[in-house]
């Protein structure tokens, strides 16, 4: 019997082109906006939509292109799309507008939500017990 190979930990970061799999769809080429732990923000080329995708449902890019890659039908008429701004911005990333402005968004909504809970925690302040003069105890 063979020893079990273990797998090295996936080395993914902000910037690294993958593919990126959601439940209900096939995998999607993307690039990682975001990292918070071992959850992703990712931005999907062709749709230009934004997700939060766990770091087990993320494969590199290149060396994933023939696995995920491939068409198998013709009527993934926007796969087709994505893949081929994805080769397009992997060959130039400096020129990928889409993802930058996505990732401006992506830090504007988290800079908000910050703001957001830094004004939710001042305002439920727990006020300190205070005696009110006649109050039987």
């Amino acid at each position: 019997m063979g020893r079990k190979k273990t797998k090295e930990p996936k080395q993914i970061k902000v910037g690294d082109f993958v593919f990126a799999k959601v439940r209900g769809f096939r995998a999607w080429p993307a690039r990682v906006l975001q990292e918070d732990g071992n959850i992703y923000q990712v931005y999907f080329y062709g749709t230009c939509n934004v997700a939060r995708v766990r770091g087990s449902q993320l494969f590199d890019f290149e060396a994933n292109k023939v696995r995920f890659g491939q068409l198998k039908q013709k009527q993934y008429g926007g796969f087709r799309e994505a893949m081929e701004h994805a080769e397009k911005s992997l060959a130039r990333p400096r020129e990928d507008d889409g993802y930058f402005k996505a990732k401006v968004e992506s830090a504007r909504n988290q800079a908000t939500a910050s703001t957001r809970s830094r004004k939710k925690k001042t305002d439920d302040a727990i006020v300190p017990f205070t005696h009110i003069t006649g109050d039987s105890d």
